[in-house]
């Protein structure tokens, strides 16, 4: 019976999670171990990390691919360690891919790392989460 409820607890949470519209990290990210993907209404937003050339510090990489609406003014930006870190402005319109790149960053440990892109005039839309583990 404890494996039953162990094994119902875990399918509840993992109801939970998909319900609410809440991403985990899995394997270092929702979309391969690298990267991370959140649909949005007229587009995608990508997060993805990589080693540089030296292998002691990490690129990051923000994009959104834009499908749909008007133009917009946004930025790309993430959160670690409760810190945020942003780059500057642009604008997108419909049809268009956007980078934001992060460079020589020393992520150090199994913390979440999180994307997102702020959108003037509208939200912050937030990335599942990636991990350099």
């Amino acid at each position: 019976m404890r494996n039953a409820t162990r094994v119902i607890g875990t399918a509840l949470a993992g109801a939970l999670l998909v319900v609410s519209g809440a991403s985990q990290a899995v394997a270092g990210g929702n979309a391969g171990y690298n990267c991370s993907k959140t649909g949005l209404s007229n587009g995608a937003l990508w997060t993805c990390i990589y080693t540089q050339s030296n292998n002691d510090y990490w690129r990051l990489i923000d994009t959104y691919t834009k499908s749909g609406g008007g133009t917009i003014t946004a930025k790309f930006g993430f959160n670690y360690h409760g810190y945020s870190y942003e780059g500057g402005w642009f604008s997108q319109s419909s049809g268009t891919e956007k980078q934001g790149q992060f460079n020589d960053l020393g992520f150090n440990d199994c913390s979440d790392i999180v994307g997102w892109m702020a959108v003037q005039g509208q939200n912050t839309f937030y990335n599942a989460p990636v991990t350099i583990c």
